[in-house]
């Protein structure tokens, strides 16, 4: 079987000849090249070079690798990583820093109603990116990419995230401040919903619009789209919060994701676990669950693994700072017990960390030969 073939069957809860694995590189591109990631993050021929190294350096993986340019964070996009909107720190040419987002307050819990009024484009920074420097970036990057495009269609690997579509109370958390945010569950819910309803309609056709122009995910059938969520989980509100605020929205994306006909990969980043009975809500056998180390993978192996597909969560951690023996053996406890059956895709949690240590990447790979044939 192929990276795509393993992993789509995983999705449709089908045992595949092995455990697919994903190392999920981005920034760690840079580090296998051996050059700064400031070198790489405007530089799409230098990424590029990158991105294709790691297939020279870890072979045997079932997703694309992602490059270490950063347009993402000079797109005019509705997204926590985009300096248009939010305070980030960017690596600059000679410097191994990755990205820093500094978290300021944009609008009080009484600009709610200016918000609606006057959209967020009212709201975006003074010293934002310009508009033609982030397009003649978006155009070079798109030549130079081709190399990579052309590698993942000849490996036949799975495209994480052909798209992006965040939770409108993730857009607020950023808007408002951890502080702001997490007070206004108590002092204005019900305008929090408010917002949230006026805001998710826009967050879906984007997502799907860029879903469109990207086709269909170079050589998948189905194209995907990420769904990122963070804080409106378990480590910021509660389950009752959760339910009342988020939930509503969160399902309408989704659907509408599914409705589209396209694969859902749900990346969950904080602890998750108290919520994962509600997903249970959506089809089964279609969702891509993305765990990171805050999520109890076990615990989620017993409540959602006869109903959608896990993928996770290595720690980074361990990847940056363990040992080959300590990788190897939470990859083996996770592929006997999480992908027993069939419905996992190991892979790290979250994003791969841009110190992790290049044989910790390898051992995660390698396990899955060792452990997880079927």
């Amino acid at each position: 079987m192929t990276g795509r073939e393993r992993v789509e069957a995983v999705i449709r809860l089908e045992r595949p000849d092995k455990v697919p694995v994903a190392p999920l590189i981005n920034e760690h591109a840079a580090k296998v090249l051996g050059v700064p990631l400031g070198d790489c993050f405007s530089n799409p021929e230098l990424a590029t070079r990158a991105a294709l190294k790691c297939y020279e350096v870890y072979p045997g993986m079932d997703m694309a690798v992602g490059s270490p340019f950063g347009i993402a964070y000079l797109s005019p996009y509705v997204d926590a990583h985009s300096s248009w909107f939010f305070h980030w720190v960017l690596p600059q040419p000679g410097q191994d820093e990755v990205p820093q987002m500094l978290e300021n307050l944009i609008i009080s819990g009484e600009d709610y109603d200016l918000l609606m009024e006057k959209g967020l484009l009212y709201f975006l920074r003074p010293d934002r990116p310009q508009l033609n420097s982030f397009l003649q970036l978006f155009v070079s990057g798109a030549t130079h990419f081709k190399p990579l495009a052309d590698k993942i269609r000849e490996l036949d690997l799975f495209v994480y995230a052909g798209s992006l579509i965040n939770i409108p109370t993730d857009v607020l958390a950023n808007l408002r401040g951890l502080q702001g945010y997490l007070t206004d569950f108590i002092d204005r819910p019900q305008k929090m919903r408010e917002v949230c309803e006026w805001m998710v309609d826009d967050l879906i056709a984007l997502g799907l619009q860029l879903v469109r122009q990207a086709g269909a995910g170079l050589s998948q059938h189905r194209p995907t789209v990420l769904l990122g969520a963070n804080r409106a989980s378990a480590t910021y509100i509660s389950p009752k919060m959760f339910e009342e605020v988020a939930w509503p929205f969160f399902y309408k994306e989704v659907m509408a994701i599914i409705e589209a006909g396209c694969v859902p990969v749900i990346h969950l980043d904080g602890n998750w676990t108290p919520m994962a009975r509600y997903f249970r809500a959506f089809p089964p056998k279609i969702c891509l669950y993305h765990l990171d180390d805050q999520n109890d993978i076990f615990q989620w192996k017993k409540i959602l693994g006869d109903h959608s597909a896990l993928m996770g969560n290595v720690p980074a951690t361990l990847l940056a700072h363990g040992t080959v023996a300590e990788v190897d053996a939470y990859c083996r406890r996770v592929i006997e017990e999480v992908g027993e059956g069939g419905g996992l895709i190991l892979a790290n949690a979250c994003a791969m960390p841009h110190d992790a240590r290049i044989e910790n990447v390898r051992a995660m790979i390698r396990a899955t030969e060792r452990y997880g044939a079927y």
